[in-house]
């Protein structure tokens, strides 16, 4: 099976960045089978890259290695110590943590490159090995101050497509930067959580599950959905069972409540933002 490698960045596609980096990685491993995940990350937002990691990484095979380029920090002086991460609300600006080592990550027979600043945190479990890329052996030549996706972590993960180890790559960190997710919290009949994730049609994920739910609720039809002054009756199965133009709530492919609005985008309609409460309650 030839090696895969997926790329997340907030890139954009206006630019050549990306397929600089396919260059650089075909160049050291021409059977490289590159996938992109997405490159309309929001700029600099390492919290909404690291659920986009989250939400994808499980789908792919033993051995994938994955390239997250989110990096606020990109050519600032290296942290010997991962820095305690902020708010959630910063951090979705891009204002928060900024661990800038370069790292790798082996977690789940996957592979996982970035910066250290949070940005894979889903994949730091207790048996996760990190180590800190510091071997110039697997760089390239010159290192630009902009542009490590280029220089650093497109020739790491094609060497490591190789067959070369990854803990050749540096020194075993034994404290990666994590971000401090946040959890919905259960009380009585009731469940208060946040927005987490807007997609690209506007549609917010949130934190709350729908084993949270079944384990608060005795029926789905029986709940209320509160953000802001908004209130949505109840839990959809499907999209087209309202309206178009109304909003609604669903179990996403996540299995997370979703505020959506048909044909149209809830963000903008409710004016959700990153961050913001939403609270069920029974009816």
């Amino acid at each position: 099976m030839r090696p895969l490698i997926t790329l997340t960045t907030d890139f954009g596609l206006d630019d050549p960045f990306v397929g600089i980096m396919k260059g650089v990685i075909l160049n050291i491993e021409p059977e490289a089978h590159i996938i992109d995940i997405t490159h309309n990350i929001d700029p600099q937002n390492i919290f909404q890259a690291s659920q986009v990691l989250n939400a994808t990484y499980p789908w792919y095979p033993r051995k994938t290695i994955h390239i997250v380029v989110v990096d606020p920090g990109v050519g600032g002086p290296t942290l010997k110590k991962s820095p305690k991460t902020s708010n959630l609300s910063l951090i979705a600006e891009g204002r928060g943590p900024l661990g800038k080592r370069p790292i790798v990550v082996q977690s789940h027979f996957q592979t996982f490159i970035g910066p250290d600043n949070g940005v894979l945190t889903s994949a730091l479990y207790p048996k996760s090995r990190a180590y800190e890329l510091n071997n110039p052996k697997y760089f390239l030549k010159n290192i630009s101050n902009t542009f490590h996706g280029r220089d650093l972590f497109a020739p790491v993960a094609a060497w490591i497509a190789t067959g070369i180890a990854a803990s050749k790559m540096g020194p075993r960190i034994l404290k990666p930067t994590r971000l401090e997710l946040p959890e919905a919290k259960q009380k009585n009949k009731s469940i208060k959580g946040e927005i987490i994730y807007i997609d690209r049609f506007g549609n917010a994920t949130t934190n709350i599950s729908a084993e949270l739910i079944s384990k608060t609720f005795a029926s789905s039809d029986t709940i209320k959905i509160k953000i802001g002054k908004n209130i949505i009756d109840g839990l959809v199965t499907g999209y087209y069972q309202i309206n178009p133009g109304q909003t609604g709530a669903i179990l996403n492919s996540w299995n997370q409540v979703e505020v959506f609005c048909r044909e149209n985008s809830a963000e903008k309609k409710l004016k959700l933002k990153t961050g913001q409460t939403v609270t069920l309650k029974v009816k």
